[in-house]
């Protein structure tokens, strides 16, 4: 299968509520038509984490895949993320993003509850999932891969055996939290699957990017998504001057505001989730009304909602 083969931009969803926390389609749809516009586009994804895909109901996470195959270019994929802890749940929930328009899934660590984390160390387990997570759903899917800091890493082992043996596996998320890490991943990986960094590495994003990958995937690419792809265009050229100066100037301020450096807790009274923080910048730029997340993830404070506008001004993107 091992088709498509993605390179470029994936750019994520989020989701607009109304007043009373229902879906603003209308929003959605106009928050759609602008990601469409991105340089080097090759994949929407909807129903990402920073879409709030933990907090939608399994007919919103249909509705809002059906309104982004009717409004995003036939020629871009729809990429859903899929959630669970069980075989059926995940199943079933992989059919139901195929049938309302997903032409590929990213399967969340079905192993991320603390009584099956120990099974994420043996390679025998995720790939035996994956092979009869394919069987039972025969398409397209893409690996979600935590940093091995957070526990919840595949080995490079399993993602080689993953790689090779599952044809159905074409793409990974891959989170890692320095350079030498991720060049271990490249180094066994390329080639063999589409191969995506990731925001969360704040600014060792820049050097895995000219280490190599097929692309750059994450939630915070809303806040200024011009200067994100032009940033991942630089780099699949190989002008790594360019992208070097777009990314300390445009890029990695955005990146170390909302995240800062890896595993940091220099702001350890934050109230606002990552989707929080995106979803006030897309407010201050006019694209939703609302930045309100559902519970249980907790909107921006007055003086978050504030710092979020001023990095915005600093950049130039108000």
């Amino acid at each position: 299968m091992k088709n498509p083969r993605l390179t470029g931009y994936i750019a994520s969803a989020l989701v607009p509520y109304n007043e009373d926390f229902s879906i603003n389609e209308q929003e959605y749809i106009k928050h759609l038509k602008e990601i469409g516009k991105a340089e080097k586009l090759c994949a929407v994804y909807v129903n990402a984490l920073v879409g709030e895909v933990f907090a939608l109901e399994p007919h919103e996470r249909r509705r809002l895949l059906v309104l982004a195959r009717q409004t995003i270019p036939a020629e871009i994929p729809i990429m859903s993320g899929v959630i669970g802890n069980r075989m059926s749940e995940i199943v079933q929930s992989a059919n139901e993003a195929k049938e309302a328009g997903a032409n590929i899934i990213e399967v969340m660590p079905p192993f991320d509850v603390l009584w099956y984390r120990r099974l994420m160390e043996r390679e025998d387990v995720p790939y035996q999932f994956f092979k009869e997570l394919a069987k039972e759903v025969n398409m397209p899917m893409s690996i979600f891969k935590y940093t091995a800091e957070r526990g919840l890493a595949y080995s490079n082992d399993t993602l080689v055996k993953m790689a090779d043996d599952i044809e159905q596996v074409v793409a990974m998320k891959t989170s890692c939290l320095t350079c030498a890490d991720y060049y271990q991943v490249w180094n066994r990986l390329k080639g063999k699957l589409s191969i995506f960094v990731t925001g969360g590495d704040t600014v060792d994003m820049l050097g895995m990017m000219m280490i190599g990958s097929d692309g750059a995937q994450a939630g915070i690419m809303a806040l200024g998504r011009q200067n994100w792809s032009r940033f991942i265009s630089h780099c699949l050229e190989g002008k790594y001057t360019e992208a070097r100066n777009i990314y300390m100037d445009k890029c990695a301020p955005i990146a170390d505001h909302i995240f800062g450096a890896p595993l940091r807790t220099s702001r350890p009274h934050r109230s606002g989730s990552t989707t929080a923080l995106v979803k006030e910048a897309l407010v201050a730029t006019g694209t939703f009304s609302n930045a309100s997340v559902r519970s249980p993830d907790v909107g921006a404070n007055k003086e978050e909602r504030e710092e979020v506008r001023n990095l915005l001004k600093r950049l130039q993107l108000l």
